[in-house]
């Protein structure tokens, strides 16, 4: 038995994982989303609010519970779940958002990985963690400082994580995965800013109506396809572009 933990399994590329898992009887789905707990094919939602550190580390105390006294081939985490706004220049944006985007995108997967890592130990014999990271965070983009310095923290992250795991020798696989432009509710929340917020909206806009946006579908196929084969840890820091190309 594999055990994965999604999270923001509600919408997206998240949902879209999390659908794909629970379809094969070998896995066990547990997702953490900020709908209500409720059974799920193949498994459990639990509620978890990514913003309220002591929520999210509820959570995972249940899910701890959860799984305590098993064992699996595998456990896998997708850190999927990711917010774009604020989107304007720094000077312009609010604050509360601005403290929002870097505790759901990057201290919310950050002690996600902290719980997984502890909680996964002799557990499971492989541990594998995917967080879903971006473009964005390897380049700058007018408007989005506080989504680009976050996936860029997480990539540090993801980078520090996969070197304590050699040096320590556990069988633990960590990758910072840049999926592409995928044609999701945060893409809409995209093209609907103000060009005076974000300058590259039109560009945006044109992949849309160009029909350049994959299906949140076909990148989590793809995104499994790949880490059922041991394909994403290559390197800490990867693009999935790249490793389906290959």
């Amino acid at each position: 038995m594999n055990l994965y933990i999604v999270t923001g399994t509600t919408r997206g590329l998240g949902a879209a994982l999390a659908q794909r898992i629970a379809a094969d009887p070998s896995n066990e789905l547990i997702a953490l989303a900020r709908a209500p707990d409720a059974p799920l094919p193949g498994g459990a939602r639990i509620e978890a609010d990514l913003a309220d550190g002591a929520a999210l580390e509820r959570a995972c105390d249940r899910v701890e519970s959860r799984i305590r006294g098993k064992r699996y081939a595998k456990a896998v985490l997708f850190n999927t779940a990711g917010v774009v706004a604020p989107v304007a220049p720094l000077d312009a944006i609010d604050p509360d958002a601005l403290e929002r985007n870097l505790l759901v995108n990057l201290a919310a997967p950050m002690r996600l990985m902290r719980r997984f890592l502890r909680m996964t130990e002799g557990v499971a014999g492989l541990a594998r963690i995917v967080n879903i990271s971006s473009g964005a965070g390897r380049r700058p983009v007018s408007g989005w400082s506080a989504y680009c310095a976050a996936k860029a923290g997480l990539d540090m992250a993801s980078r520090v994580a996969a070197l304590e795991a050699q040096s320590r020798g556990r069988a633990v696989e960590v990758v910072s995965l840049a999926p592409g432009v995928i044609d999701t509710a945060m893409q809409g929340e995209i093209r609907e800013a103000a060009v005076t917020d974000f300058a590259d909206v039109e560009r945006f806009r044109r992949m849309k109506a160009e029909g350049a946006l994959r299906s949140a579908d076909d990148v989590a196929a793809e995104i499994l396809a790949l880490e059922a084969a041991g394909r994403l840890a290559a390197e800490p820091v990867a693009d999935l572009r790249q490793i389906a190309g290959g």
